[in-house]
This record gives C-alpha cells, sequence and structure tokens, in this order.
C-alpha cells in the first residue's frame, strides 16, 4: 500500500513492527500473548489477541465533543456505527502507528493515546494517558509519529518537541535529545519521508507565519534528533499560508517507486505547491509548473495507490482529484466533486473510497475512487452522525 497524508508514518511501520512483532506470541507492548481459543492464528497476531482473519477495517472520526466515533467498513466501502469511546474534544491531529492512535489536545497541550482492538473497533487508553508535551495550553498544531515509533508535535511557540519511546507502543518517553527544536514562526502540519535506498529520513512542517510560505525542513538522526536541512525554509510563495504537506511518489510499476514529492496546499492562494525530494540531502526543489490551481482554501492532501491526488477544498466544500506524472506535475480530473458544507478530514480507503468529513453537517460522505482514471463520484447521500466529526483515520488489518 502506498503512503498517504495522515499515515505518512507508514513508511516507518514496518521498523515498529520488527520490535512490536518479533515472533509469534508477541504483542504491542511486548508483552507475550497467546492467541485465542479456536482460532488458527500461526504467526498472524496482531495486536488484542486478535489473528488477522478477525481484524476488520475501521474508520475513526475525533469530533467538537469529548467522543471518537469508530466504524466498521464493509468490503463495498459502507460505514456501520460501533460503540463510540471517550477522547479530547477538538482534536484537529490525529496519528497512527501499529494498532495504537493518538489524538493530539490543543486545549491541555497533551496527546490521548488509545489501543484501538481491530476485531471490535473498541479502544483502549494507553497506560499514563493523557501525556504531557509540555507547559500546559497552547498547543499541539499538529502530532506524527516518525521513524522508531518517535512522536513530535508542533507548538505554536515556533518550536518542534519530540519524544522518545518506552516498552509500552504509544506512550511518550523521555524528550529526544535537542528537543524542542527551532521551527520557524508558527509550524503547523508535518510529513515523513523515507528514502530508499540511502534510508534517510527527512520531517517537514509547513509554517503558514513564514512570509514567504516556508517549509521546513530538518534530517532525522538514528536517536530522532532534528537538524535542519540546508537551505530551510524553503520557500513556497509570499503570502501562500502553506497548511497541509503530503509525502508522495510516482509508482511507475507496481512495488518500484519513482521520483519522491511533496505537496503543500498554499490555502491562501487556493493552489498546491509541489516539491521533488533529493534523497540524499533531503532538499526541495519546484516541479515544473509548480504550484498548481485547485479550489479555494486547499486543505488536506491525499494519494491513492494509482499516482492519484486529492485536495480538500475547504472554501468551495469540494474535493479535487489529479493525475500524478513522473515529473510531479499534477493535471485535474474532471470537475471538483461537492461534499456539502466540509471543510475537514479525509481518510482513504484502500478499496477505492474517500471519507470526508462535514463537522457543521454532522455526517461523514463517502466517494467511490474509480482507480483507473481517479475520477472521484458521490457514493449516495452522506451518513449521518451522533457528534460532528473532524478527523478521520483509517485504520486496516
Amino acid at each position: 500500500m502506498r503512503t498517504h497524508a495522515f499515515y505518512s508514518v507508514a513508511l516507518f511501520i514496518p521498523l515498529t513492527l520488527s520490535l512490536v512483532l518479533a515472533g509469534c506470541g508477541t504483542s504491542p507492548n511486548h508483552m507475550s500473548r497467546v492467541c485465542p481459543a479456536n482460532t488458527t492464528c500461526g504467526c498472524g497476531v496482531v495486536n488484542n489477541n486478535v489473528c488477522i482473519g478477525d481484524s476488520i477495517p475501521l474508520l475513526y472520526a475525533s469530533t467538537t465533543s469529548n467522543q471518537i466515533l469508530v466504524f466498521s467498513i464493509s468490503s463495498s466501502g459502507t460505514l456501520t456505527a460501533l460503540p463510540s469511546a471517550s477522547g479530547p474534544s477538538n482534536s484537529a491531529s490525529v496519528s497512527s502507528v501499529s494498532n495504537v492512535l493518538m489524538f493530539a489536545d490543543t486545549s491541555n497541550n497533551t496527546i490521548d493515546s488509545v489501543a484501538v482492538n481491530q476485531a471490535t473497533g473498541a479502544l483502549t487508553p494507553i497506560q499514563g494517558s493523557p501525556f504531557s508535551l509540555g507547559a500546559p495550553g497552547g498547543g499541539p498544531t499538529s502530532i506524527m509519529i516518525g521513524p522508531y515509533a518517535y512522536v513530535y508535535a508542533t507548538e505554536p511557540n515556533g518550536t518542534i518537541v519530540g519524544f522518545g519511546t518506552t516498552s509500552l507502543v504509544g506512550a511518550l518517553g523521555a524528550p529526544l535529545p535537542n528537543s524542542p527544536y527551532a521551527a520557524g514562526v508558527a509550524p503547523s502540519q508535518m510529513s515523513f519521508a523515507g528514502e530508499e535506498p540511502t534510508g534517510a529520513f527527512f520531517l517537514y512542517a509547513s509554517d503558514p507565519g513564514d512570509p514567504n510560505g516556508g517549509i521546513l525542513a530538518y534530517s532525522l538522526d538514528y536517536n530522532g534528533s532534528l537538524t535542519p536541512v540546508q537551505g530551510s525554509p524553503f520557500p513556497t510563495l509570499p503570502n501562500a499560508n502553506p497548511s497541509f504537506v503530503l509525502y508522495g511518489a510516482y509508482i511507475a510499476t507496481a512495488g518500484n517507486s519513482g521520483t519522491q514529492f511533496l505537496f503543500v496546499s498554499l490555502t491562501n492562494l487556493g493552489k498546491v505547491a509541489v516539491f521533488s525530494i533529493d534523497t540524499n540531502t533531503g532538499a526541495l526543489t519546484a516541479v515544473p509548473g509548480s504550484p498548481f490551481a485547485v479550489g479555494n482554501g486547499p486543505g488536506i492532501l491525499l494519494e491513492d495507490d494509482f499516482n492519484h491526488v486529492f485536495v480538500m477544498n475547504g472554501s468551495d466544500h469540494t474535493i479535487s482529484a489529479f493525475n500524478l506524472s513522473s515529473n510531479g506535475a499534477l493535471s485535474p480530473i474532471g470537475s471538483p466533486v461537492p461534499v456539502g458544507t466540509a471543510n475537514g478530514g479525509m481518510a482513504y480507503f484502500p478499496w477505492n473510497q474517500l471519507y470526508v468529513a462535514d463537522t457543521t453537517a454532522s455526517a461523514i460522505w463517502t466517494l467511490n475512487i474509480d482507480p483507473t482514471t481517479g475520477m472521484l463520484t458521490q457514493a449516495g447521500s452522506p451518513l449521518m452522525v451522533s457528534s460532528p466529526p473532524l478527523q478521520l483515520t483509517f485504520v486496516g488489518p
């Protein structure tokens, strides 16, 4: 599966799972595990004593209340509500690794970590959660799980904080060396890039406070410490208000990635900037034709497994689809698809669906993706939900 906007951590899951699933009967907290009775697990146990064969695809939604909405996903992409769980209200950033979800709590500058039962969708708080990121209040703006399950958070005071791991996946360990890291004026959304064959890791963060629409770039060393990439911040356009960033790659043939790219929503300008990534240094170079026109107020970006990129146009309440060429150029696919009053979260389901949060209407839209053309179509009326959804996250077997 490709790496997608909110799942940038998927780049590093194999590294984490080498610890988490180091053999049959090993659980995410490194404790021994026994397969459920009357099942044939082999080495396929994934979490919470659940066999891979018993896992179901799940969608989670943070909300404006202290509810986390939970849905199962059918083979056709239909959502079915499962019992909800408690969580921080207005969590605008969610990250995941293995069977753990992390929700940002901006009002308290903390992270709420929960373990997912992938057979039932139930959420169980990780011991010690919520975890403090520093002084109460005022952050984080976004959170992201990086290589080796290190956790990073952007703070509105112009820093990025980083934390190590413990024996319990989802728990925050000690601050990373040299954390907090200077990060421009007001760092916002993040994405990671793991480059082959060099094995280098890079972190990118938008800085809407930068007058030139700067994108912050850092290299990561083995202990998680961040070092600015030469030339950072990389400018987009003056007063661009860069928001969401997405790491992706053009897939020439199955399993073979071409040039690596970073996509950046320029919210004030109605454009998306595209940069190629130097796999040795992490430096960014604008691709020909960048930035590309999209709708008004572009925000969250996603890609599928077939060189298609999708953009939430928050001010228009539409989703635009684009073909990604081998040189990073974006070409529009049809007309933007309306999604009610939606202007927030999206999630990609690998069976060719997009889910879109409509906070104002307390609803979730489902869009079908044509895997060949990238064309989007509404899959009927939106699903009305019990609490206004904000961010969406897919967890799959």
